[in-house]
């Protein structure tokens, strides 16, 4: 996995060699998030949004691609085409009322999973969480998302099922560093 810092984004190269541009969501993307949407398999459509859809209506794709920078991160990871950016994946989060938790989704097109995507996404979720100062990251997920829990236990994060609704697995992570412990001082 190689990074490289761009103001713009980052340019990653992923499992198998490709070259995938991670930059942030921006409202003139909507069309490029409606094709992505509909090109997902119906899986991963219901596993994203917890429902079966087809398509994404105007005002669901107009919340998913302005962004309040006071309370959101969306980074979307692009092809570039030369006509157009193909997008192949999006993280995003949105910060609790007390701006010390965040709500985490990550999604990647089915002919790009599996290739360390999504860790990339989700890496640069974490850094701009902590950046903010946040304190934990969760998400809720279909009990039957074997592809989340895989993703979940390559990376440090708890789980355990839904108290409120058995069909649901809370994820979560904690980003606050462990405390320094100074041997031989009280």
């Amino acid at each position: 996995m190689t990074t490289t810092d761009d103001p713009n984004g980052w340019l990653e190269v992923i499992r198998g060699g490709d070259r995938v541009f991670i930059r942030p969501i921006r409202a003139n993307d909507a069309e490029m998030e409606r094709r992505f949407i509909e090109e997902l398999s119906p899986a991963s459509r219901r596993f994203r949004f917890l429902e079966t859809m087809r398509s994404p209506g105007d005002q669901l794709l107009h919340r998913l691609t302005t962004i309040d920078p006071a309370t959101e991160v969306a980074f979307v990871a692009v092809l570039d085409d030369e006509a157009h950016d193909h997008e192949i994946g999006v993280g995003r989060f949105s910060v609790a009322a007390d701006g010390r938790d965040c709500e985490f989704a990550i999604v990647v097109s089915d002919e790009w999973q599996r290739k360390g995507l999504a860790s990339h996404l989700m890496h640069h979720l974490i850094d701009a969480a902590r950046a903010r100062g946040i304190g934990r990251m969760h998400s809720s997920d279909s009990a039957d998302n074997h592809a989340m829990r895989a993703f979940a236990a390559r990376l440090p994060f708890d789980h355990c099922p839904d108290p409120e609704d058995a069909s649901q697995v809370l994820y979560s992570l904690d980003l606050t560093p462990p405390p320094i412990r100074h041997i031989g001082r009280p």
